[in-house]
């Protein structure tokens, strides 16, 4: 599963409409619920002339088909297609004691289109909805690892979804990570232990995010077991906070878990653990609990980072075999920067130390990410991992290695649309 960044595309539908951000952009070009931490790189299509419309893929006759089938749409609905592709090459240093070269797809973001909408319920409340799908790029493979949802919003006393949603871990802890910021994907602590880079998404699952008072925010999720007879086989709950004043920004999540992976229509699916022959396996687990903190503080164009989380498992057996094998946890400690070279090009790079049962390991990465227009970039990014004797050294995105390193060296581009 591979991380993803949205940046959102407004439909050019006659009779819809959008809500704008104030960030900077060239007259008569607007951003669409930009999320982008620096300068918005989105130009609307509904501003753009015919001919522009094309280079989206978006053809005048589907413009003009689409203004049609909507021409009795409520005037404060609006529907956006978004979406992003990223791919590229890499070499990893030792795949079960061999070097690899071999097309990427998703180091940085995992690629992906979705739809998202809001329909106007007067009096500050809204219904929204959400509907993601990945894909990879080198293979064409669809991949189940999005959120769909729907649910209420209201201006005041905030919003209430359901379906597969983003558990708390990600929307108040990891973002203070590299591999929840602008590192992405490979930039995982080992194994994704604390799912910051949002390997698992929660099925079944009611969440709620509350609005920002005074710089607080705080939300929770709960996600059904949906087993008759058995309300706590393979359910979940998760809360979390955040607090931004300024510069500064922190935030804190609690996620557990009862029997992971027992069941197939469940909260979670099986978690990726480490073996006794530097390999990976499937493992159910009675028990989870996972914790994190995290900081920022920017000052100018540079933002420090810092991040804490402990994750356990219990109870754990091999998913394949129904073997008992012994408990696990994991400690990580991360420090990272982020900072805005120029307006096109940013550096980032982090170094994370995560301490195992029995194991540890070490984890340094780069990266430089280059905008060669308002929607399209290209990255250089490296990372190392090595590790005590005994346990398995696996980047993410990577197999395991035959050794106690590796080295991963890649190059990519990413386009949003």
């Amino acid at each position: 599963m591979v991380r993803e960044r949205r940046l959102l595309v407004a439909l050019p539908i006659t009779g819809l409409t959008t809500s704008y951000c104030a960030h900077p952009l060239p007259a008569t070009h607007h951003c669409v619920q930009c999320q982008m931490r620096t300068a918005c790189s989105f130009f609307p299509v509904q501003n753009m002339s015919a001919k522009q419309n094309k280079l989206f893929g978006i053809p005048v006759t589907t413009t003009a088909t689409l203004a049609f089938l909507s021409a009795n749409a409520h005037a404060q609905s609006s529907v956006t297609l978004y979406g992003e592709l990223d791919t590229g090459l890499a070499y990893v240093s030792n795949v079960s004691g061999n070097a690899q070269y071999k097309a990427t797809a998703g180091l940085i973001d995992g690629s992906y289109w979705g739809l998202e909408g809001s329909e106007d319920l007067a009096g500050g409340n809204k219904a929204i909805f959400r509907l993601e799908r990945g894909l990879s790029v080198t293979t064409g493979e669809g991949l189940n690892d999005h959120p769909y949802y729907v649910g209420l919003a209201n201006e005041t006393y905030g919003t209430v979804t359901l379906g597969q949603q983003y558990d708390s871990i990600h929307d108040y802890f990891a973002p203070f990570t590299l591999t929840g910021g602008a590192g992405g994907t490979a930039f995982a602590h080992p194994f994704d232990n604390d799912n910051a880079n949002n390997s698992y998404l929660a099925r079944n699952s009611i969440k709620y995010a509350g609005p920002s008072i005074g710089g607080f925010s705080f939300g929770g999720m709960y996600a059904f077991s949906n087993a008759a007879g058995q309300f706590a086989n393979n359910r979940a709950y998760s809360v979390g906070a955040n607090y931004q004043n300024g510069p500064f920004n922190a935030g804190a999540a609690y996620l557990h878990v009862n029997g992971r992976g027992n069941t197939l229509g469940g909260a979670y699916d099986t978690v990726n653990l480490p073996g006794s022959n530097r390999d990976i396996f499937e493992a159910n687990a009675q028990t989870q609990n996972t914790y994190g903190v995290g900081a920022s503080y920017a000052v100018g164009d540079f933002t420090l980072g810092a991040a804490w989380s402990r994750s356990t498992y219990s109870g754990v057996t091999d998913a394949d075999s129904g073997s008992a094998l012994p408990s696990a946890g994991f400690s990580n400690y991360e420090i990272n920067g982020v900072y805005q070279l120029t307006p096109a090009m940013s550096l980032a790079g982090m170094y994370t130390y995560t301490k195992g049962s029995g194991a540890h390991w070490h984890q340094g990465a780069l990266q430089a990410v280059y905008g060669l227009s308002k929607r399209t970039d290209t990255y250089l990014e490296t990372v190392y991992q090595r590790a005590s004797s005994g346990p398995p050294v696996v980047i993410n995105t990577s197999d395991p290695s035959a050794g106690r390193s590796q080295l991963l060296v890649a190059a990519g581009i990413r386009h949003r649309f």
